[in-house]
């Protein structure tokens, strides 16, 4: 057990300080007094801009109440690229806290297409901190310097996981569209000469055949015994420009579902409009929770769209335990410097909630899509990206998607890359 002492005691200070150290595996008691920490003679820590001896000292570079107006300080300690440099040394809780706090998420004005903050202007992609999962290491360098000095402070070892989810956009592709729907893409496919397409597709509709993207499921239930976790998060919501969930009242649609709920984990995806109005997450949960009749406490926003704080706070109020937004829909990386999931903090109210981030380090569509890798260069960028997260033990998450594990048509190369990044990501 780790003695802290904070110069300035907050609720932020505790937060961050318990996390950090966390995941250097080491447990910690906050002191109610100085004296009671002068006096004690065990392992301990201070936290403020003067040494006190016998403690290891963490220097403050301010209070950690200052939430920053612009960028912060950088620098290099240790070989490691820091935030709020002081001399040779850096306040370390402060930096966590900065990324943690997700502060640059609040303060950013500039928005994309859909209303989400534009990735290239945020302070982590700027200043190169996406590209480690810095926190990580720091703590854990934090964590072998009290291990030598106190050896066997440390009482719980990192394990190294991989969680792989897959966000269910439109598991029916033919067979959950209306039929309106269904003829005039049938136009559009005779009159462009896609005659297999056709034909499939009224195969699909007539029970025929299985709907193509239903594969999808069955490629994630092969590779259960070779991941930690895997999460599913259903699209409960379709018809709209970009919300296109289908089949919810299929029978098809139904039968996966229940046979993906037997083995995997399922969550919710709340719809395009849920950052805008929380209560569409209550009605889409609702609607999720009688198909499977069992609770659903997973999230992860549609098109990664949320409004800060309010999202989080919804999600919070309605019972949600884990948010997998967090993550980069154009790039690879690690948008909060971090592989470990960790409790939102909410500044406005100064609290630590009981909702979990989870935050994702590489998305097929992001590499797909945006980068424009072909499917050797994403087996390399994702194991690239595993590799960083096992050399600090932490929780690499991966995002996929039904359309390009359905391995259907223009689909066709991906599902195998998908096992070969898994192979590559096992624990």
């Amino acid at each position: 057990m780790l003695l802290v002492r904070l110069e300035t005691p907050s609720p932020r200070g505790q937060y961050i300080i318990r996390h950090v150290l966390e995941i250097a595996g080491i447990p910690v008691r906050f002191v109610q007094g100085d004296e009671e920490f002068r006096s004690a003679t065990g392992p301990k820590l201070n936290y403020g801009p003067t040494p006190i001896e016998g403690a290891y000292h963490v220097p403050s570079s301010g209070a950690l109440e200052e939430l920053p107006i612009r960028d912060p300080a950088v620098g290099e300690c240790s070989s490691m690229r820091v935030l709020y440099p002081i001399g040779d040394r850096f306040d370390i809780f402060r930096a966590s806290f900065y990324f943690l706090s997700l502060v640059d998420e609040v303060r950013c004005t500039s928005k994309d297409a859909h209303g989400r903050n534009d990735q290239a202007s945020l302070f982590a992609v700027r200043k190169g901190f996406s590209e480690e999962p810095w926190i990580d290491r720091w703590a854990l360098d934090l964590g072998r310097t009290l291990e030598k000095r106190w050896p066997g402070i440390s009482s719980k070892q990192r394990r190294y996981s991989h969680v792989a989810t897959m966000d269910m956009d439109s598991l029916l592709r033919y067979a959950g569209r209306p039929l309106s729907r269904a003829i005039g893409a049938s136009v559009k496919e005779v009159l462009g000469g896609s005659f297999g397409s056709f034909a499939e597709r009224w195969q699909v509709r007539s029970g025929g055949k299985p709907d193509p993207f239903i594969r999808a499921v069955g490629r994630m239930i092969a590779q259960r015994d070779h991941v930690d976790r895997i999460v599913l998060f259903y699209l409960m919501r379709g018809n709209g420009a970009f919300d296109h969930a289908a089949g919810m009242g299929h029978s098809s649609y139904r039968d996966v579902l229940h046979r993906a709920a037997q083995s995997l984990e399922i969550g919710l995806h709340p719809s395009y409009g849920s950052s805008l109005d929380e209560s569409l997450i209550f009605d889409e949960r609702s609607r999720l929770e009688d198909l499977i009749q069992r609770p659903i406490r997973f999230s992860r926003q549609h098109f990664l769209r949320w409004k800060l704080p309010e999202t989080l706070r919804s999600l919070v109020d309605q019972g949600f335990v884990e948010d997998h937004t967090l993550g980069y829909s154009d790039r690879v990386g690690f948008r909060a410097s971090t592989c470990t999931p960790f409790n939102w903090y909410d500044l406005e109210r100064e609290e630590e909630t009981n909702l979990e981030l989870v935050p994702f380090a590489a998305m097929d569509s992001a590499v797909i899509e945006q980068m424009g890798m072909e499917p050797n260069d994403l087996v390399h960028a994702m194991s690239k990206v595993s590799d960083a997260v096992r050399s600090v033990s932490g929780t690499f998450v991966s995002v996929w998607h039904d359309r390009y594990l359905s391995g259907h048509r223009e689909f066709a190369p991906w599902p195998v890359v998908f096992d070969e990044v898994v192979q590559h990501a096992r624990p």
